[in-house]
């Protein structure tokens, strides 16, 4: 095949500006995860408004207004999950709680099931990443009260759920956890 200098020098261009924008990408999510860790870390309670707030955000994000980027699996679970988040805040109000929604019998999450056009399955799935954000909020918040350093990467939240979820989390949800780890080990 026969090549243009300038045609590889277009593709040249497209691959370096691609590559800035997934650079200026990177940096941004950084600093928009120091941004959640403050939150999380400064709010007395984390609501079913700050986590609908925060699938807004993904959503908000230019990579999800480009055409073609909309239909990635990041997105696609994204606009499920607002949809699940929208239908709880129609509940139960924007101020709800994880503790608030703990208990929802199969009854009510149908309900949601049905008001938010999603099975229910993805709904348990979505109520389970509620809590779980709520858990890292609490652990964020032991943090900030006792004067240890909030952290700025994901490595950082990890190691922080390994040092403190132990002394937020109760009993139940410590035995939960172990559940769903050992059944995603079983999985794997």
């Amino acid at each position: 095949h026969y090549y243009s200098s300038s045609s590889v020098m277009t593709a040249g261009m497209f691959g370096w500006v691609r590559e800035k924008f997934e650079e200026r990408e990177k940096g941004k999510q950084a600093a928009k995860l120091v941004d959640q860790i403050a939150l999380m870390a400064n709010a007395e309670t984390w609501t079913l408004k700050m986590f609908a707030d925060e699938v807004d955000e993904t959503l908000s994000s230019w990579r999800s207004k480009i055409p073609g980027m909309g239909g990635t699996r990041q997105i696609k679970t994204a606009k499920e999950t607002q949809k699940v988040a929208k239908a709880m805040m129609e509940h139960f109000g924007g101020d709800a709680t994880a503790e608030d929604i703990a208990n929802l019998d199969r009854k009510q999450k149908l309900k949601l099931s049905i008001a938010s056009e999603m099975p229910l399955d993805d709904v348990n799935v979505i109520l389970d990443q509620f809590r779980n954000m709520e858990i890292m909020h609490r652990i964020l918040r032991y943090r900030k009260v006792n004067g240890k350093p909030l952290p700025t990467d994901e490595a950082g939240l990890k190691m922080a759920m390994q040092q403190d979820g132990i002394k937020v989390m109760t009993n139940q949800e410590k035995k939960a956890m172990r559940e769903a780890y050992a059944k995603k080990q079983g999985n794997a």
